[in-house]
């Protein structure tokens, strides 16, 4: 509990600091000596109020990574829907990744008119290394969604 607790607080802190920039840019892909799984961009498709859309993740890699499960978090402008009713996303091709190779996550969004132009998302991704004596690790990551108007 007090692992999510952390992960959650670096998500707050992060969501602050990102808030305060005027506009969003790309993040570049895994930066050095960052383990675990990266996104390859933090800004995310543009999406319209009130219409729930698809949206994706393209991820990689510096390490192998196992049993990805990836949780958004939109606060109260976004409703996040996962496929399959689940309460977690994880790659197209299963729940793991290998260096060099990109894969992607999907969720559905339904962004609230009242909100913002663009809103930040947290994501919360939980991994493992593969291996079998491996734990689980945590990651928190943010991201932004443009609302068109």
């Amino acid at each position: 509990m007090s692992r999510r607790l952390a992960v959650l607080g670096a998500t707050l802190a992060s969501a602050m600091s990102l808030a305060s920039l005027s506009a969003p840019a790309p993040a570049s892909a895994a930066p050095p000596g960052r383990d675990g799984p990266q996104p390859l961009t933090a800004v995310l498709q543009p999406v319209n109020p009130h219409d729930p859309q698809w949206v994706t993740i393209r991820w990689t890699t510096d390490r192998p990574v196992c049993h990805v499960r990836v949780r958004v978090h939109g606060g109260r402008s976004i409703d996040v829907a996962y496929p399959s009713d689940r309460r977690y996303t994880s790659f197209s091709r299963g729940e793991g990744l290998r260096p060099g190779r990109i894969d992607y996550t999907s969720f559905r969004v339904t962004a609230h008119e009242d909100g913002p132009d663009r809103a930040f998302l947290a994501a919360t991704v939980d991994y493992d290394r593969c291996r079998w004596d491996s734990p689980t690790m945590n990651d928190a990551i943010g991201f932004w969604l443009p609302v068109r108007a």
